[in-house]
């Protein structure tokens, strides 16, 4: 379990909605600092910038979906390491594998509770090595 508590998160999601409901969700009830980037093919630059303690991903965006930001994340030192769970509407056990597979410390399906986001991220948070 990680010695701090769960404070940065950084969302890289497309639809402005969905950020607008997260950053409410984790900033009002969750009280935690929220960065969100809304473009996927810049999120290994803003994540560096902003040095989060975990990253949450949406899985399907365009131009760069999330299992590729993941990977692109792996490659550089500053977020290899990183947490990351994934938020999606794909629900198939083989897609939620091949995220795990991939590393993912959780993986949160659409829709999720805006009341209980931020716990479902602290218990992930709280069950990392």
């Amino acid at each position: 379990m990680p010695a701090q508590p769960l404070n940065r998160i950084c969302y890289v999601e497309d639809d402005a909605d969905i950020q607008r409901i997260v950053r409410m969700s984790l900033e009002k009830i969750g009280k935690m600092t929220v960065e969100i980037v809304g473009d996927s093919t810049c999120a290994v630059e803003a994540i560096i910038a902003f040095k989060p303690d975990l990253v949450m991903l949406d899985w399907m965006m365009p131009v760069m979906d999330g299992p590729a930001v993941l990977r692109k994340m792996r490659e550089h030192a500053e977020t290899k390491n990183l947490p990351v769970v994934f938020i999606t509407a794909k629900a198939s056990q083989r897609e939620l594998d091949e995220l795990r597979a991939m590393g993912a410390a959780g993986i949160i399906s659409k829709p999720f509770s805006p009341k209980n986001l931020p716990d479902q991220l602290r218990g992930i948070w709280h069950g990392l090595p």
